[in-house]
Parts: structure tokens; C-alpha cells; sequence
């Protein structure tokens, strides 16, 4: 796999459908290494089954998705987490998972950076506080591309400020961003593209650089 090549995503003739209704219809698009991109659109507008395909949650109908890289974070929209587990625990398992040796020293700044009680249990965090923990495990290894689904569901807004800067950092990194959003306000001076949906096709890309 050649990681130096100018797209990290490449769509061509992609379509989703479940059973006879179609959600998603693309004719041809690339995402291009080293860019951040906003998917703007309402329920149904094909935002998050086009993530799905794009992280192989879920297979397309016809077409392809080739991504070219394997060094992927991803922020879903609803996650089911253990409970039992503290929120310590979640984020060691998962780091050792993501090849990290000694995560320790990361999870604990991160934890202290959103202002999080690693020896809490899961099971009795806010809806806020586990998108924090998401967010987390996204962030806390370097990889060449970040996706996040309505990264900011459940956050007040000194957390949402805390995303904002994350994401600033990550485009300083010069990685390549995805994010999925009803609302776009909020990213404004973020990112290069936006890309509006509606009924699973792009009506829209919007260059903002």
C-alpha cells in the first residue's frame, strides 16, 4: 500500500441500500491526504452511512471505497461502551489494542485535559462526560486519518472549545479530518471543504481556503 499518494480516499460509483430503498449514491469523489473536510446535512442525508463505508461498518450495495491507509481513529455517533469498566480500564484496553506499549502517561494527560476521573466507572458518566471518553480514544495515538460522527453530541461548551482545539492541532499535524455534522456553524474557520449532502447524494463542495 503506497501511503504517499495524494488521495487517502477514493469513491467511485459507491451505493448503499437497505433492502429496496436507496440512502447513499456518489458518483465519484476523492478525499485528498493532508485536508480537513466537514459533511454538512440533516438526518438522512447520507452523512453517517457514508462514514460506515468509508470505515467498512458497512459494505456498499455497488461500487467501491479504497482507502489508503489502515492508520484510522473514529468518534461514531452512538457507541455502546462496558460499564463495568472504568473509565481508566476502557482507554488502557483500547490503547493496547491500538499497538501503544506504555499508554499510561498519555491517558492520564488526556484525562487531566478534559477533566475526567479516570477511576470512575462508566456505567455512571454523563452522556457528556462518555463522549469525552470517545474523544480520547480517537485522539490519544497519531494516525493519518481522524473521523468523527457529531463529535460535540452531549458537550458543554468548554468541552466543545476543548474539541475545537484538538482539531486545530491535528490540522497543524497535517493530518486529514472527517467530520459529520447537522450544524456547521460551529467549525467555520476549521476546515478546507465543506461537503453538503442531502438524500444520500453530495448537492454541494464548498472550498473555504
Amino acid at each position: 500500500m503506497n501511503l504517499n499518494i495524494t488521495n487517502i480516499i477514493e469513491i467511485n460509483d459507491l451505493v448503499k441500500c437497505y433492502r429496496k430503498t436507496k440512502v447513499l449514491d456518489i458518483k465519484e469523489f476523492v478525499f485528498k491526504r493532508n485536508y480537513s473536510y466537514l459533511l454538512v446535512g440533516g438526518n438522512g442525508a447520507g452523512k453517517s452511512t457514508l462514514i460506515k463505508l468509508i470505515t467498512k461498518l458497512v459494505r456498499p450495495s455497488y461500487g467501491k471505497v479504497l482507502v489508503n491507509t489502515r492508520k484510522i481513529a473514529y468518534v461514531p455517533e452512538r457507541f455502546t461502551f462496558p460499564d463495568n469498566l472504568s473509565i481508566y480500564e476502557f482507554l488502557d484496553n483500547l490503547c493496547k489494542v491500538k499497538g501503544m506499549d506504555n499508554p499510561k502517561e498519555a491517558i492520564n494527560k488526556l484525562l487531566k485535559w478534559w477533566d475526567l476521573d479516570g477511576k470512575k466507572k462508566i456505567g455512571s458518566l454523563s452522556k457528556g462526560m462518555k463522549q469525552k471518553v470517545l474523544i480520547i480514544q480517537a485522539i490519544i495515538k497519531e494516525v493519518d486519518l481522524y473521523i468523527f460522527d457529531e463529535p460535540l453530541n452531549g458537550l458543554d461548551v468548554l468541552s466543545q472549545n476543548d474539541f475545537l482545539n484538538a482539531l486545530k492541532h491535528l490540522k497543524e499535524l497535517g493530518k486529514t479530518i472527517i467530520v459529520c455534522t447537522h450544524y456547521d456553524k460551529y467549525y467555520e474557520s476549521f476546515f478546507d471543504y465543506f461537503i453538503y449532502m442531502n438524500g444520500g447524494i453530495i448537492n454541494e463542495v464548498k472550498k473555504c481556503h
